[in-house]
């Protein structure tokens, strides 16, 4: 096998060799690589061999942000490629298109995806996603659409009803997101028990990844897939996508464009809902967790949400509590910085890069320089930065929201601020930056703040245990359910709720989500 250059990052051996680290990671999946860092926490990077295959995981907050930016040697559109197939079971013809194959200036011998500003199914798509997800005109539309429904839930709320914590925060959010960008005749909305076929698939999309034996090693997620399938060829079919949100009629246009069949549209409906709703929910669940189980911190959100509700008695004898959610940034920022701090420390996701031409990585911001060998591959594991004590003190893996509050933030020295700036990406980075992050914040935050003024909720006394995180996952969920009580708080019961603010162009960036990592 041989060693490493000297100019590479630095070789951990397994125990076994060849094979060992690959037992390491079927074992310990998305905490492998931060229980290999927490063993040599200096280091800024470190090399993996399994086989002959290199492995590097960057540590650095500076020189993950240089993989990021640098898109022509650090690839992501082959793990887009590989992964489409297994997980969303498209077809040979519907690959080819993925695979840039009928682009009109296809070129086999050329850059993958012919690419990254080149003509391809992948890259228009990205743009489109782009457009319809950033602040404006079409991202106002989700907004409303999301919050309407979240309101909906919320109104119907009355004397105590007794739920599981989790499962209701993944329904009402499901049915919330799916109606925002299906419309009226979203087929979520139609039928619940497909609520359970979607997080049957989650729950074992890895598996079916595998493509050896689906119904038997994954039955359930093979089903709940199909099932989806099913209902969005007839949502397609009965042309419902026209009363649909803006980013499903222009992702359907962009998939008849490069020529999908019906079949494999239908199939990409399950990748939509997953992106959707599958980080939102875990994360609204565990800020929700922090907040109700820590009276002091629920009080004092409590009075800043207060502030950016009217209370308004309509006509008919209905008082009417209107949530600005334009005013986040500027009256809730206790609640912002919960936001932030539980993605820190419930987020792990691991973005993946191929390297496909060898080069020197390096940032002005690291005193450290690597070589890197193509063919390889690149993981930054963000549970590593999220929790180093180098970055955040010796509080990291503490729940502490103050560290977010923009005053708290100006106080650092600079370069302080800088580590953590550029170690803290629960959107991933690059080119690649969650389009999605402005709609799952507004979202969330809208939904957890309605909960804690407006709702009473007993049976959360502290945070609940945190389950094993798979490969493929980015939030962790809970070891178990938590079985609370809602009801209305005194003053507020029969009160009907509403959101407004969402057709003001909000400043993402204060609030946390555009960091541009410096």
């Amino acid at each position: 096998m041989g060693e490493l250059d000297a100019d590479e990052p630095m070789l951990l051996k397994p125990r076994f060799p060849l094979i060992g680290h690959l037992f390491g990671m079927l074992r310990w999946q998305v905490g492998y690589m931060q229980m290999l860092s927490s063993k040599i926490p200096t280091h800024p990077a470190f090399t993996l061999r399994i086989f002959s295959s290199r492995i590097y995981v960057i540590c650095d907050p500076s020189l993950i942000q240089a993989v990021y930016r640098n898109t022509k040697a650090f690839d992501f559109g082959q793990f887009v490629v590989e992964s489409s197939q297994r997980a969303f079971d498209i077809g040979e013809a519907g690959m080819k298109i993925i695979r840039g194959e009928t682009a009109p200036n296809y070129d086999p011998s050329g850059p993958y995806l012919n690419g990254n500003n080149g003509d391809s199914y992948l890259n228009e798509h990205h743009k489109l996603m782009l457009e319809a997800l950033s602040p404006g005109t079409g991202l106002s539309e989700l907004n409303k659409g999301v919050l309407d429904k979240v309101a909906e839930h919320l109104n119907v709320i009355d004397g105590g009803e007794k739920v599981g914590l989790y499962r209701w925060v993944r329904d009402v959010l499901t049915l919330a997101t799916a109606d925002a960008l299906y419309g009226p005749h979203d087929p979520m909305n139609a039928d619940h028990s497909l609520i359970d076929n979607l997080w049957d698939f989650e729950e074992n999309m890895t598996l079916l990844m595998l493509n050896l034996l689906p119904t038997i090693i994954a039955p359930k997620a093979y089903r709940g897939r199909a099932a989806i399938k099913e209902v969005f060829r007839k949502y397609y079919e009965n042309h419902y996508e026209l009363t649909g949100s803006t980013l499903i009629r222009a992702h359907l246009a962009c998939a008849q464009k490069w020529g999908f069949s019906a079949d494999d549209i239908a199939n990409f409906e399950i990748s939509t809902l997953f992106l959707a709703t599958t980080n939102s929910v875990p994360t609204s669940f565990w800020q929700l967790s922090y907040i109700l189980s820590s009276p002091s911190l629920l009080h004092e959100i409590q009075k800043e949400v207060e502030g950016i509700v009217k209370r308004e008695r309509k006509e008919d004898g209905t008082e009417e509590a209107v949530m600005d959610i334009a005013l986040f940034q500027s009256h809730c920022p206790l609640l912002v910085a919960t936001f932030h701090e539980t993605l820190r420390l419930i987020d792990a996701a691991t973005s993946v890069r191929a390297v496909v031409e060898p080069t020197t990585l390096t940032s002005s911001g690291s005193s450290s320089t690597f070589s890197l060998k193509s063919p390889s591959v690149i993981q930054l594991p963000s549970g590593i930065t999220h929790t180093s004590p180098s970055i955040w003190g010796p509080d990291a893996s503490s729940f502490n929201p103050t560290r977010f509050l923009p005053s708290k933030k100006r106080a650092l020295d600079k370069e302080t601020r800088r580590k953590q700036n550029q170690g803290y990406f629960p959107f991933g980075g690059g080119k690649h930056l969650c389009p999605g992050r402005h709609f799952a914040m507004m979202e969330i935050l809208a939904f957890v703040a309605g909960i804690v003024v407006g709702f009473e909720v007993t049976g959360m006394d502290s945070v609940p245990d945190r389950a094993f995180q798979k490969l493929g996952t980015a939030v962790r969920k809970p070891v178990a359910d938590v079985e609370v009580r809602i009801k209305r708080r005194v003053g507020w019961e029969g009160v009907r709720w509403r959101f407004e603010g969402g057709r003001e162009r909000l400043d993402f960036k204060a609030l946390g989500t555009d960091s541009d990592g410096e």
